[in-house]
């Protein structure tokens, strides 16, 4: 069993491992399925000869392509590079403020298909029909968002890998700064933000385990009572479960989260937390938690005031 590296034709820039019993040379082409279709790739290199099941999920190449299915594959990508350029040019005389994406072939191919992106709705009807008219064919545009336009162009992440909606994501979840607060990240926007200028994907993947651990710590800012002594929480370290103190001394130290006993706003001790206390609870519990105990340390002062004012009268 041989194992290679394999450069799709149509889809430069997308590769990936591939299987086989017969021996391809470097540079020969063959039929390779990806993503529920076919498609012609080119073999970069062979990586060896192996015998492990842990290479046995990999897809396996077809067959080895014909000299006029390579030769069609190439055709396409020269006939849509000139369709781009035409597009292009069509969409500059009309003055529209819209940036074409791609431009691709339908299943019917005699259908063009315009992937574009803009801030507001277009009204390109007129260029539609001059389009028409030009190519002589079916024209449909598409309007997409910046997501979707890094994963039809590809592209690569801050962290240096293929952008996640390129590689596997097949739909956008819904992400919000308060993940990224959660997770303790400097809410800088160079450095939470992905190529397409949003938040990155990857930061919806430790959501559920944040959300769900950060609720068992005591609050940034409140004071707990450890082995050590009584010290000031200015850290969270949700993976090794553990916290920064700092003491009243300024020394610092990370201490382990069932070390510490937590102290509620009075001072008072609430509970000690345990490797047994790490039960988990609903989604809105901490921030109810937090707000009633807000709102009751809060309430407390006006009585204060009041009696003071009494004084003053």
């Amino acid at each position: 069993m041989f194992l290679y590296l394999v450069r799709l034709i149509e889809i430069f820039t997308e590769r990936g491992l591939y299987i086989s019993e017969e021996k391809y040379d470097s540079g020969s082409t063959v039929i390779v399925p990806y993503r529920s279709k076919e498609y012609i790739g080119e073999i970069v290199c062979r990586l060896g000869e192996i015998e492990d099941e842990r290479v046995a999920s990999l897809k396996r190449i077809i067959r080895g392509a014909l000299p006029e299915e390579e030769l069609n594959a190439r055709n396409r990508n020269l006939k849509r590079q000139e369709l781009f350029n035409v597009v292009k040019s069509r969409i500059k005389a009309h003055n529209l403020p819209m940036k074409l994406v791609k431009v691709d072939f339908g299943v019917d191919p005699d259908r063009i298909i315009c992937f574009f992106t803009a801030e507001g709705r277009i009204d390109f009807r007129e260029l539609v029909k001059d389009l028409a008219h030009t190519l002589m064919n079916r024209v449909e545009l598409r309007q997409i968002g910046v997501r979707d336009e890094i994963k039809l162009i590809k592209g690569l992440g801050p962290c240096g890998k293929i952008a996640c909606c390129c590689e596997f994501l097949e739909e956008f979840a819904p992400i919000s700064v308060r993940i990224a607060k959660e997770q303790g990240l400097i809410l800088n926007p160079t450095k939470i933000s992905g190529i397409c200028g949003r938040l990155m994907c990857c930061l919806r993947f430790e959501a559920e385990f944040y959300s769900r651990v950060i609720k068992i710590f005591p609050e940034i800012g409140s004071t707990v009572n450890s082995k050590l002594g009584e010290g000031k929480v200015i850290g969270i370290n949700a993976l090794k479960n553990t916290l920064i103190l700092e003491f009243k001394n300024g020394w610092q130290k990370e201490v382990p989260l069932e070390d510490i006993e937590i102290k509620n706003k009075n001072g008072a001790e609430d509970r000690i937390r345990t490797g047994t206390d790490l039960h988990p609870l609903d989604p809105e519990s901490r921030a109810s938690t937090n707000s009633a105990t807000s709102a009751q340390y809060h309430y407390n002062l006006p009585d204060k005031n009041v009696k003071k004012e009494d004084k003053d009268l």
